[in-house]
């Protein structure tokens, strides 16, 4: 998927152009080790835009009406198409669309363009404003990824002021061992819960080897974002690029998503985007939409 690194490397210079939080709720069914009850997903129907961004850059509103008619209700934002922020807003407004969230750019742009990233936010009035991509020089051993964590607190804090949360989306190189442990393990445990969250990417967590509900177990109070997205069962494990179309729709990859789904309920998850990198991303997210709306955990 390299057009997605690339993408993310020069998101910013594109966007400048144009632990349970409630005391004494009850745990969660996979803590005492009972069945899930047999629920329905109900959302919400987010999508990461960044799914349709081929068909974005030639035809904003006739996108977004089409993502709108398959029944997503949020988007989260990745650029905004040549338009400023205010007049993409408004083309979401007249799809009936709520941008519930925002990549906002790489590390760079939050270190140099942190009150400019403020005033998009505040034109979107988006919960979330999340930084997809740290840059390799940043993360490339234990003392950086502490000091990007340090960064994550201070953007949080400021985010928090203006009256948004900040997040950290992950990759599969934040699971890169680092001695005995990982970028993605120091990022967590570096930062202060109450200023940042995370959103954790299900493809890449499985693209590395790991079982996203398990994942989602290990910090249970930190994910309250995620990247729903399933990877083809002929995608090997490891940290190789992926092809393009490993992306495929939900329920026809590699994760076990009752079991997915059922945990990222019960640990607290807000806010679910589809994403989908395929080059037939318009009709998977369709696909998926509907998996969704019919799936028991």
């Amino acid at each position: 998927m390299t057009s997605r690194r690339a993408f993310l490397g020069t998101m910013g210079a594109a966007i400048v152009g144009a632990k349970f939080a409630r005391a004494g709720a009850a745990a969660p069914n996979w803590a005492a080790g009972a069945p899930a009850p047999n629920r329905q997903f109900t959302g919400p129907f987010g999508i990461q835009l960044y799914s349709l961004r081929h068909q974005l850059d030639k035809d904003v509103p006739g996108t977004l009406k089409y993502i709108r008619e398959v029944g997503y209700t949020d988007v989260e934002t990745a650029g905004f198409y040549r338009l400023s922020a205010a007049d993409f807003k408004k083309e979401l407004d007249k799809s009936g669309l709520k941008a519930t969230g925002m990549h906002a750019g790489d590390d760079n742009r939050f270190r140099t363009r942190l009150d400019e990233i403020i005033a998009e936010a505040k034109v979107f009035k988006a919960d979330y404003v999340t930084s997809p991509w740290v840059q390799e020089e940043h993360r490339k051993d234990a003392d950086g990824c502490k000091r990007v964590a340090a960064e994550f607190n201070e953007w949080g804090k400021k985010l928090q002021a203006a009256g948004f949360r900040f997040a950290f989306h992950n990759h599969d190189m934040e699971f890169k061992p680092l001695g005995n442990t990982t970028p993605m393990d120091i990022l967590i445990q570096e930062t202060d819960q109450k200023l940042v969250d995370f959103e954790l990417d299900l493809f890449f967590v499985k693209k590395v080897g790991l079982t996203p509900a398990d994942y989602l177990k290990k910090y249970p109070g930190r994910f309250k974002l995620v990247h729903l997205k399933d990877i083809s069962k002929s995608t090997p494990t490891g940290f190789a690029e992926a092809a393009d179309d490993a992306c495929v729709p939900i329920g026809e990859g590699q994760i076990d998503w009752p079991k997915t789904l059922g945990v990222a309920a019960d640990i607290g998850v807000k806010y679910y985007y589809v994403e989908d990198e395929s080059p037939t991303s318009q009709e998977n997210i369709r696909k998926t939409i509907q998996y969704l709306k019919t799936v028991r955990f």
